[in-house]
C-alpha cells in the first residue's frame, strides 16, 4: 500500500477563465465531453482565449460550462458537444461513410509511395455545411 502523500492529487473542476489574462468573456470554446462517470456534473471543456490565444482544456462543472455558454461571445465554427458535432447551433447529421486514402513518401525507400486508409463519417448541417470526421468506431 501506498503512503498517502505519494499519491497525485486528482484534477480538480476550475472556472472558464485563461489562465493568462483572467478573462471570462473573450473566451471562443471547442469542446464540451463529459467525463465518463455516469451521473456526473463533470465535463472537458476546452477554449481558447480571443485576447492571448492561449488554448486550455480542463475539468468543469457542467452547470458552469452551461452558464459560459450564454455569456461567451464566440463559438468555434464546429463545436464538439459529448459526441455531437454542432454547426449553426444545431447536431450535424451523419450523411454516409467515405475512406480517405493518404499518401506519404518515405526519404530512403527509392521514392515510391505509400498509402494508408482512414475510415471516416461525412456529417452535414442542416444549413448545408458539410465536415468529414475520422470514424472512431472502427
Amino acid at each position: 500500500m501506498f503512503p498517502s502523500n505519494s499519491r497525485r492529487p486528482l484534477p480538480q473542476p476550475r472556472q472558464l477563465q485563461c489562465e493568462s489574462c483572467g478573462t471570462e468573456h473573450q473566451l471562443t470554446i471547442h469542446a464540451v465531453t463529459a467525463t465518463g462517470t455516469t451521473g456526473s456534473d463533470l465535463v472537458t471543456v476546452s477554449y481558447t482565449c480571443n485576447d492571448c490565444n492561449l488554448f486550455q482544456e480542463h475539468l468543469a462543472y457542467a452547470s458552469d460550462v452551461a452558464a459560459a455558454l450564454h455569456q461567451v461571445r464566440w463559438m468555434a465554427q464546429v463545436t464538439l458537444f459529448g459526441d455531437d458535432y454542432v454547426h449553426c447551433g444545431f447536431p450535424m447529421e451523419e450523411v454516409g461513410f467515405e475512406v480517405e486514402r493518404l499518401c506519404y513518401r518515405i526519404a530512403n525507400a527509392g521514392g515510391g509511395f505509400n498509402a494508408v486508409c482512414l475510415p471516416t463519417r461525412v456529417l452535414r448541417c442542416r444549413c448545408g455545411f458539410q465536415l468529414e470526421v475520422p470514424d472512431q468506431r472502427h
